[in-house]
């Protein structure tokens, strides 16, 4: 959900930037300087957080699994794909590849190495991610450990190389899709070969998704945990082999930055709304549009077995380059506009600000809410459709006010002064001795 999650500075964009400047602390009496921050950032990263609760939190809507949900369940299910689904998640990937560039900005300006203190970061999520994903079921941050680690591979290349790659990898299980089944098609029987191989596989996949669905409605923890443990492997060999996901969203992060959309947001209003438009034509024809003249056919031509598959694939997603996900942009763009107009909006939204400068503590905290709450090995209890978001909203409030009491007091969230310590590799000084309140988050 890191995404990405702490490392900032600040930039040279008026509007998009409020600069914490604190002195220099005196021997055992004023407050420890607090890092430079982009503001806008972290007001980004509470409002994934928001749109994040709402999706775990409808994962527990009371409709019993096979039941067929009333109007009121129908309409938030509904909702929910449409605008929140996916596109939060997003915001959240995005913003890891920005924590990245701006990461490596940093080091190159103080001339500090940076590989292996970003590979540290990186071990560290992972462990984040494994707690997560195994002991609690969510899959989001081990898969950004390990997409986080290609990023070091590209992270001199030019933007111009940068949007090829990017094109490359969005469209990555596309190209895959066509390229097997141009070689298969050589071979005798190929075609048939590359059908059953594939429902093979989607097949074995289901079962042992299913069978981790099953585990999970246990009432035993060591059950659950151990089913979940082993439901990882097999659910990243299916979805997190090719770039088609998280590190396609790194890569828009890091783009981004380069071009100065987050911290010189100023100069650059035009093109956020360039993007925000084709953000919202890309939902429209993704959610809408596809598959164009209707369903596809079941194989693809004999005659011409590749060209089939080609139609086929462009027929039904665009080669997965028009995506419903992409609506993020707008979320996104609306944000970074607001902060452009008028800098106010910075302290109007602060209340995401805070949530979001302790987003790694926040989101291991909804995870394990939901699961102690809602589980079978938990509490037990069930959303009623029309609260999951007023509870969602609730909660997430609960998460701003201790968001904010924490970092009056403490520098970094509890998990964030963890992850910081493991990356710099020594512990980092956690408590302010005179709390100074940031300007841009000030009541």
């Amino acid at each position: 959900m890191e995404l990405s999650l702490r490392e900032v500075s600040s930039g040279t964009g008026a509007a998009a930037v409020r600069t914490l400047a604190l002195p220099a602390p005196a021997p055992r009496a004023a407050a420890p300087q607090l890092t430079d921050r982009i503001a806008v950032l972290d007001i980004l990263r509470g409002l994934a957080l928001l749109g994040m609760f709402a999706v775990h939190f409808n994962y527990y809507e009371a409709t019993p699994l096979g039941v067929e949900p009333g109007r009121a369940a129908a309409f938030v299910e509904r909702v929910i794909g449409l605008f929140v689904e996916e596109r939060f998640y997003s915001i959240f990937g995005m913003l890891f590849g920005v924590g990245f560039a701006v990461q490596l900005e940093r080091a190159a300006a103080r001339g500090e190495p940076f590989v292996a203190k970003y590979l540290r970061r990186l071990a560290a999520l992972a462990v984040f991610g494994f707690i997560a994903e195994g002991v609690f079921g969510y899959n989001v941050l081990f898969g950004y450990a390990m997409w986080g680690v290609p990023l070091l591979l590209v992270r001199r290349w030019k933007v111009k190389a940068l949007v090829i790659l990017l094109v490359i990898c969005a469209s990555s299980g596309s190209l895959m899709a066509i390229g097997r089944m141009a070689y298969y098609s050589r071979l005798p029987n190929g075609v048939t070969h590359v059908r059953e191989q594939r429902q093979a596989r989607l097949k074995a996949f289901m079962a042992a998704r299913e069978a981790n669905r099953a585990a999970g409605q246990s009432s035993s923890w060591k059950t659950v945990v151990a089913s979940r443990i082993a439901f990882m492997p097999k659910f990243h060999r299916q979805w997190s082999v090719l770039p088609n996901s998280s590190f396609t969203l790194f890569l828009l992060g890091l783009i981004a930055f380069r071009l100065g959309l987050f911290h010189k947001t100023e100069d650059h209003r035009r093109m956020i709304a360039s993007l925000m438009v084709a953000g919202g034509l890309c939902w429209l024809v993704g959610q809408f549009g596809f598959p164009f003249g209707g369903p596809p056919p079941a194989e693809p031509s004999a005659d011409h077995p590749v060209l089939g598959t080609i139609a086929t694939i462009a027929r039904m997603n665009g080669f997965q380059l028009f995506r419903p996900q992409w609506l993020a942009f707008v979320y996104i763009g609306t944000i970074l506009l607001l902060v452009a107009r008028n800098q106010a909006w910075l302290q109007r939204l602060s209340a995401l600000g805070w949530a979001g400068r302790m987003a790694l503590t926040n989101y291991m905290m909804q995870v394990v809410l939901v699961d102690v709450l809602f589980t079978n090995h938990g509490l037990g209890m069930k959303v009623p459709a029309l609260l999951v978001f007023p509870a969602a909203i609730t909660l997430f409030v609960a998460q701003v006010l201790m968001s904010r009491w924490w970092l009056s007091r403490f520098r970094y969230g509890p998990l964030e002064w963890i992850w910081r310590s493991a990356t710099n590799w020594r512990w980092q000084p956690l408590r302010i001795e005179a709390p100074v309140l940031a300007t841009w988050l000030a009541a």
